[in-house]
């Protein structure tokens, strides 16, 4: 018999993933394999969103429970938001637009899994979301029973202190995760860790018609000859895009074109004075710049398509960038740093990486420079990454995820 598994999402961006977002195209990544595999019955918290739920209707063997956020809510996220920006000035804005929100969605799942018994229980990424086991004799319930997905090192616990030290497993995207939970915790126990590399669709990054190609180029103008750079991801200080800008403007290669592919916050109209510091640096080589917006997730695969080189320069403990995975899925070279877990994910062979210290912006130049003039170090690199993309499957994922849920 299949094992009945609940997977608790974040509460911000609906699944099917319609409107981007790392850990949830990370889940829906499980429900796609599920649907040819069948090996668990999958139920998905989700945020409810129309378009999301018009997908999830091609879904035979996961159920989605969609959780609708009343209109009085979201006006009182507008209001709090408003404050922590334009009141008190926060920087890091993004963390005050759905407090409410998480809060009802919390209590709406919390009553489901108490209502209906799951075999175990799978918790993505945010300590908040424990919080489901406080009431209703969850925690009873489900001791023993549940898994914390973790994708980025745990910062606040948000008062689930006693609900994370019970977790069966941490399921880490990396090692450097995995150490980094267990130190904050104070977890000896190495065995409740285990590791399951992110993966994306491999199919998907390694489908793309010439004619596919070409229509991309033209939708953003860039000319046959250009070398393109590309960053993808949130446009927030710690992945390194200011530190980019300023070492392309220095670089200038020519013939090229760098394309800035995100938004501060996925799927949102969000803007922030970061933002706006960017568009001032690049100002005066803005012909050479492409700012997208954020891209939908179905098109990324074109972009990487067109893509010569990717360039990842985080600046944080970077726990496991899809653009590290994606682009070593799609063959392509790549620039980054010794950041968190992205060594674990590449090495020298199939990406240039930098260490983080305050020459950065220099050796950022230097290796765009180098990259640009010299085309046999991208089919170095290319050649190298598409050896190493061969094991790099949704199966693989998936596969390792339903041994994790099975064990013990």
């Amino acid at each position: 018999m299949k094992p009945n598994i609940a997977i608790i999402t974040s509460g911000y961006l609906p699944l099917p993933p319609v409107k981007g977002g790392a850990v949830e195209n990370l889940v829906q990544l499980l429900a796609d394999e599920n649907e040819q595999k069948n090996k668990l019955d999958l139920t998905i918290f989700s945020i409810y969103d129309k378009n999301a739920k018009d997908e999830s209707v091609n879904y035979k063997n996961t159920h989605y429970v969609f959780i609708k956020i009343p209109v009085i809510i979201q006006y009182l996220d507008l209001i709090i938001y408003f404050i922590f920006k334009n009141i008190f000035r926060k920087k890091n804005i993004s963390s005050y637009r759905y407090i409410v929100q998480r809060l009802y969605f919390i209590n709406k799942v919390s009553k489901h899994i108490s209502d209906i018994t799951y075999d175990k229980l799978v918790i993505e990424n945010h300590p908040t979301l424990l919080s489901v086991l406080r009431t209703r004799k969850n925690f009873l319930k489900y001791k023993g029973r549940y898994y914390y997905h973790a994708h980025n090192e745990i910062t606040n616990e948000f008062g689930n202190h006693k609900y994370l030290i019970n977790v069966k497993e941490f399921i880490c995207v990396s090692q450097f995760i995995a150490d980094s939970i267990s130190e904050k915790l104070g977890i000896k126990n190495k065995t409740k860790f285990v590791i399951l590399r992110n993966k994306v669709d491999e199919q998907k990054f390694r489908s793309i018609t010439e004619e596919q190609r070409k229509k991309f180029k033209v939708k953003y103008n860039i000319p046959d000859d250009h070398i393109i750079f590309t960053f993808s991801g949130r446009l927030n200080p710690e992945k390194g895009i200011k530190e980019l800008l300023l070492a392309y403007k220095k670089a200038r290669p020519k013939k090229s074109k760098l394309i800035i592919a995100g938004g501060y916050f996925f799927g949102s109209n969000l803007k922030s004075t970061f933002e706006a510091e960017l568009a001032k640096i690049s100002k005066d080589i803005s012909k050479d710049i492409i700012f997208t917006g954020n891209i939908d997730y179905k098109d990324m695969p074109c972009l990487y398509a067109i893509s010569d080189v990717m360039v990842l320069p985080s600046i944080w403990n970077d726990p496991a960038p899809l653009t590290v995975i994606e682009s070593i899925t799609a063959g392509k070279p790549l620039i980054t740093t010794y950041s968190g877990g992205i060594p674990e994910y590449v090495d020298t062979n199939d990406a240039i990486i930098l260490p983080i210290d305050n020459v950065l912006i220099s050796n950022l130049t230097k290796a765009i420079i180098k990259i640009a003039s010299q085309e046999q170090v991208r089919n170095k690199l290319a050649m190298a990454a598409k050896r190493e993309s061969k094991i790099w499957t949704k199966v693989s994922f998936y596969n390792d995820f339903v041994r994790i849920i099975n064990s013990k």
